[in-house]
């Protein structure tokens, strides 16, 4: 019974190390095209020209102004299936870009995310922060943002957006494993009492 208290224990800790973290993965965009005549994913819809797609909490959307109504798309089959992917210019009008925020409204923290583009700048609630071009991985943090924007090259694509809602501490994973040991050693002395 000790060893069932000290996996539980350790469990429980992993487990709130986690509390909080979210990366929107886009694993349910497979389709070639969403939008512009073509089906929405479920968690898709239309606000004016304006494209939203959503994901634990979190609402990405690709602001078309020169777009007409329900002419905004993503998911060209420029890229690789489960990422948000996007062009700007003829496809979706000019001038688009995509914000980030939480559903609801309310800030978030910003760990990292993949990109590729041919130029996007990249902003946190109206304070640029770098101009992204080519391929990689942004992971310098942006505590407690309301919203993150990507302006629009011709070729855009997010992957793997790791985000937490504001003010949630991640725990180092040292600190479960040790409420983990001292859970199980105090389960072990009171059944010894």
């Amino acid at each position: 019974m000790t060893l069932k208290a000290i996996l539980a224990a350790l469990a429980l800790g992993a487990a709130a190390a986690n509390a909080g973290a979210t990366v929107l993965t886009f694993d349910g965009l497979t389709d070639m095209m969403y939008g512009d005549g073509f089906p929405l994913a479920a968690n898709m819809h239309y606000e004016g020209t304006n494209l939203v797609y959503e994901e634990s909490g979190y609402r990405l959307t690709l602001n078309a102004p020169g777009a007409a109504a329900g002419a905004a798309h993503v998911g060209d089959g420029t890229f690789d299936p489960q990422t948000y992917n996007w062009h700007d210019g003829y496809e979706n009008g000019a001038d688009t870009f995509v914000t980030l925020t939480r559903i609801g409204g309310g800030r978030f923290d910003l760990r990292s995310f993949d990109y590729y583009t041919t130029g996007s700048a990249l902003s946190a609630d109206g304070n640029l922060q770098a101009f992204l071009e080519g391929g990689g991985t942004w992971n310098t943090a942006l505590d407690g943002i309301t919203e993150l924007r990507f302006t629009s090259g011709a070729v855009n694509a997010l992957a793997n957006v790791d985000v937490d809602a504001a003010g949630t501490v991640p725990l180092p994973g040292t600190v479960p494993l040790l409420l983990g040991g001292v859970a199980a050693f105090c389960l072990a002395r009171r059944r010894r009492t």
